[in-house]
């Protein structure tokens, strides 16, 4: 596993607390993260972790887990309320009236190399449609383990619902939130989904190849329309310059929180953490 890439927690915040607070997870491929929320909806704690690009594969991934779980004793503390999100590329959108609930598998027969998987589905009435997503099983028992009235969807979901209500009411928009080496891109006509999928890059000219082919594909001008981006990204990274060269807009998008960011964390922008965030306001 890589290095702890961040660590906040509110010197008040302890096994008693955590009675009155929620506890917001992402369980990726590519890294892990979790967000304690209080009474208010202020964080009182955030910690996040990437893994190594080699990571990327089940195995790994479940290794790395499982060491987080080991040594993280606040995951294993009474919450009033658990929300986990799966994070993959194993996600596809369904319309409503192609939905069938007993055939999930079926809609990866083509997507998915040969393994077993945990299917699910979630609900997406602002779509129109059900979002069905494949988990490698030991993540999906290792989170049910932890977090056995917890509730489980797919990342994809608060990301659509957040950025949807960003997405200008007149025009396109294009998001992407970077987490590690995978990005995940959503395209809005006028709030209507028109595209999701997700995007593994190993170096930033990657990430604008999928960005740049995104514009092409819906005749959008890089010059006119903006690109509204989220994940651990500052002006001064690589990826932001050679994005900048192309994409003249460029919008940090975060997710509001009822109460704000603690001073501790005011420091760190709030587009850094747009998907936990996006998953503790979920409704």
């Amino acid at each position: 596993m890589d290095h702890h890439s961040f660590e906040f927690t509110d010197p008040q915040f302890d096994i008693g607390l955590a009675a009155q607070c929620v506890l917001n997870v992402v369980a990726g491929s590519e890294g892990f993260s979790f967000a304690c929320t209080g009474p208010e909806g202020n964080i009182v704690a955030l910690k996040s972790w990437q893994y190594q690009l080699s990571g990327s594969e089940p195995q790994d991934a479940e290794m790395d887990l499982r060491k987080i779980f080991g040594s993280e004793q606040m995951l294993s503390w009474p919450y009033a309320d658990v929300r986990c999100a799966f994070f993959n590329a194993y996600a596809t959108l369904t319309p409503r009236r192609m939905f069938d609930a007993d055939h999930l598998p079926a809609y990866f027969n083509l997507l998915l190399p040969p393994a077993e998987y945990e299917y699910a589905y979630d609900v997406l009435p602002e779509f129109e449609c059900f979002l069905v997503y494949a988990v490698p099983p030991p993540v999906f028992r290792i989170c049910r383990h932890y977090f056995p009235k917890g509730r489980f969807m797919h990342l994809a979901t608060p990301f659509l619902k957040n950025v949807r209500n960003q997405a200008p009411a007149a025009d396109y928009g294009l998001f992407v939130n970077l987490r590690n080496h995978t990005a995940q891109i959503a395209v809005f006509d006028r709030r209507n989904l028109v595209f999701y999928n997700t995007a593994p890059f190993s170096k930033p000219a990657d990430l604008l190849y999928f960005i740049l082919l995104k514009y092409d594909l819906f005749r959008l001008d890089p010059a006119e329309v903006p690109l509204h981006i989220s994940g651990q990204l500052s002006k001064d990274s690589d990826i932001y310059r050679l994005l900048y060269r192309y994409v003249r807009d460029i919008r940090f998008t975060g997710s509001a929180l009822p109460a704000g960011l603690p001073a501790d964390l005011n420091a760190w922008p709030g587009h850094y953490w747009l998907d936990l965030f996006a998953l503790a306001t979920t409704i």
